[in-house]
């Protein structure tokens, strides 16, 4: 058995919006780090720099399927992150979109303090994404 993150948050926004944003080195520089480097296509690895890390963190891009899915799958990088996956389903709801954003695969017996940080950090990162598809701008200057 894993351990995993579920996220979900609803986006005043339409589902092609989000999506070209989760799916794009430009979308992903708006809200998650301004350092993303990499092919995005299907196959694709993208890495991602942040100040504060010794390393780069790697994905590869599995899943494309515009503008519902979008998913990655992790060969390591980041403490705990080799062998997990990312994903991002979005659907259409009456307000916009609702994302449901889940990271699988943490080994089981993970320390409840390392999966809480982690879910801690995306659920940040999600809000920024909130905030950069339903204002089009950077709520964080230091992305910029």
């Amino acid at each position: 058995m894993t351990n995993d993150i579920v996220q979900a948050i609803e986006i005043y926004a339409d589902p092609k919006a989000v999506y070209d944003t989760v799916s794009t080195r430009s979308g992903l520089s708006a809200f998650w780090t301004a350092d993303v480097e990499g092919d995005e296509a299907i196959g694709g690895e993208l890495t991602f720099g942040f100040a504060e890390a010794p390393v780069r963190l790697p994905i590869k891009v599995t899943r494309l399927d515009p503008p519902s899915d979008v998913a990655w799958d992790c060969p390591g990088g980041f403490p705990f992150w080799e062998g997990t996956t990312v994903s991002w389903a979005l659907h259409t709801s009456d307000h916009g979109t609702k994302v449901v954003f889940r990271h699988d695969g943490f080994a089981d017996g993970m320390a409840d303090f390392d999966l809480g940080s982690i879910a801690q950090t995306w659920a940040q990162i999600i809000e920024r994404l909130k905030e950069v598809v339903e204002n089009g701008g950077n709520p964080n200057p230091a992305l910029s």
